[in-house]
């Protein structure tokens, strides 16, 4: 009986919430690395698409109190503004951007294996 009321209380909402969120990160962090030869490439849907993927992500992580996952997209959403206003796509910069990827990708590891 405890279990059914438990199942609709607000911090296990959250909980839910926070799973489904960490889900479909997990799926972009994919699709974002799937798109690298494209980011090297310099093509601009894959930018607005990783620019608004890392956005959403920010945004979500900062309504769900994740902090340190926001934190990160937010940094990759703040290097895709980069490329809009003009950076060269050098190797350095490339390089933040998939160090920066795969910082979202080890937080979202991280949360979903209980180490928050």
């Amino acid at each position: 009986m405890n279990e059914a009321r438990d199942s609709g209380s607000p911090t296990e909402k959250k909980r839910q919430l926070v799973e489904l969120f960490l889900q479909r990160t997990l799926e972009d962090v994919d699709h974002m690395r799937r798109s690298v030869p494209q980011l090297i490439a310099g093509d601009q849907a894959s930018w607005q698409e990783l620019r608004f993927t890392a956005q959403r992500a920010a945004g979500m992580a900062r309504t769900l109190e994740l902090g340190i996952l926001g934190a990160c997209a937010k940094e990759l959403a703040a290097l895709a503004d980069e490329k809009f206003a003009g950076t060269t796509l050098d190797a350095q910069f490339l390089l933040s951007v998939t160090s920066a990827i795969d910082m979202v990708a080890l937080e979202v590891d991280r949360l979903r294996n209980g180490h928050a």
